[in-house]
């Protein structure tokens, strides 16, 4: 083999396949994104080349940063608090009885397999603020003052929306998280408990080192798939009163559909691109970067 292929010829054929798929569906189709991005476009023709106008308007647009912020929250809830509770919900489901652990994996999909518009209108009804679910039980525990408009105070409509987006994912992370724990050797912390080690420690020194690379993966997707979420601030909200509610998705496609500034609506497409590009890079720079092995 080596007579004829040196590693890197090698490397090139086995990885130009990927490069190929990779080259005609992500990188080819934002070549015209580019181009339109640099016209005054309203979707059907172009009346002009603008250069960078398109950008310099969607830098100085307060909803662009208003849309931004929105992404972040939503980016940080689901790192922070979302991840870390898919982790817990996994090592609890470890410890169950058969029985338990195949009812919780059947069922801990289902949210994520069925229809937006169908999670995102349940959620409405849990928020409406006269009959809604959540507001009945603050009533009904005394706590009437914390009731609120979630889905209109533009105190709690991002977070509102957040739960909902990240509630339907919640148990298919726990399911990839608890794949990965059945993988690590039991025999691992049979050894740490001899040496006395308890749970919080086993935890902590084997199984998320040996997480590392399902914790990557998870992480990379939940943050674009926050990032890239569209449809349930359409069904809930509207983009919110005033597009309090707007992520950086919907604001792209407000600017290029409902107001027919595509040019401006590409220009936000290839900043979002670059967002997205950039925290990859930033996940796979300093998250697992060699693999842990014991």
């Amino acid at each position: 083999m080596n007579k004829y292929f040196s590693t890197k010829t090698s490397i090139f054929i086995f990885a130009f396949p990927g490069l190929l798929l990779f080259t005609a569906f992500v990188i080819f189709p934002l070549i015209p994104e580019l181009i339109i991005s640099l016209q005054n476009h309203d979707g059907f023709a172009s009346s002009g080349y603008v250069g960078i106008k398109n950008y310099i308007d969607v830098f100085q647009s307060s909803m662009f940063w208003k849309s931004n912020r929105n992404t972040i929250i939503i980016v940080l809830m689901s790192t922070l608090i979302t991840l870390p509770f898919s982790f817990i919900l996994a090592l609890l489901l470890d410890t169950q009885t058969s029985g338990v652990r195949r009812f919780f994996k059947a069922s801990s999909v289902f949210p994520a397999v069925l229809s937006v518009t169908v999670i995102a209108q349940m959620w409405v009804a849990i928020y409406e603020p006269q009959w809604g679910l959540l507001n009945s039980v603050l009533r009904a525990v005394g706590l009437e003052s914390w009731t609120r408009e979630w889905l209109t105070d533009k105190n709690t409509v991002v977070f509102a929306i957040g739960t909902a987006f990240l509630w339907q994912y919640i148990g298919f992370n726990m399911l990839l998280f608890y794949t990965g724990l059945k993988s690590i050797p039991r025999t691992y912390y049979e050894a740490a408990l001899i040496d006395g080690a308890g749970p919080v420690k086993c935890t902590i020194k084997i199984t998320i080192p040996l997480l590392q690379d399902v914790i990557k993966y998870l992480l990379v997707i939940s943050v674009l798939g926050s990032m890239a979420m569209f449809a349930h601030v359409e069904v809930m909200t509207l983009g919110g009163p005033g597009g309090i509610a707007r992520t950086i998705v919907y604001q792209l496609y407000y600017t290029a559909f409902m107001t027919s500034e595509f040019g401006k609506g590409c220009a936000y497409a290839v900043i979002f691109v670059i967002e997205c590009l950039i925290i990859t890079l930033i996940i796979n720079r300093f998250v697992a970067r060699e693999r842990i092995e014991y």
